[in-house]
């Protein structure tokens, strides 16, 4: 039987990969860098979404220092909740139980 992820689950799991990230983060900068680049080719990739929260993200990641993304992306707000679920920061993990997830909703 497969198994069903809760939205609930999942957005628990996500809060610790950000969890994760904010302290890599504040460890190394070059993760902005992957950020930048992942929001980019997603943005070119989905041009007619006018108002996809990669527009939100993209001024995140112009705006706010290292410091400031990585409290906001351990903070509990409900802007960061919305967007945690399109976080152009990678994590190995995550996307290993995303692709879980999406297999197994399949």
């Amino acid at each position: 039987m497969r198994r069903v992820w809760s939205h609930a689950e999942i957005d628990r799991e996500n809060a610790a990969d950000d969890r994760k990230i904010a302290a890599q983060l504040r460890r190394d900068g070059r993760l902005l860098k992957i950020a930048r680049n992942n929001l980019r080719r997603w943005m070119r990739r989905r041009r007619h979404q006018a108002n996809s929260p990669f527009h939100e993200w993209r001024q995140i990641l112009a705006v706010l220092t290292r410091k400031e993304i990585a409290e906001f992306l351990v903070s509990d707000t409900p802007m960061c909740r919305r967007l945690r679920q399109s976080s152009p920061f990678t994590d190995p993990a995550h996307e290993k139980r995303s692709k879980r997830r999406r297999h197994d909703k399949a």
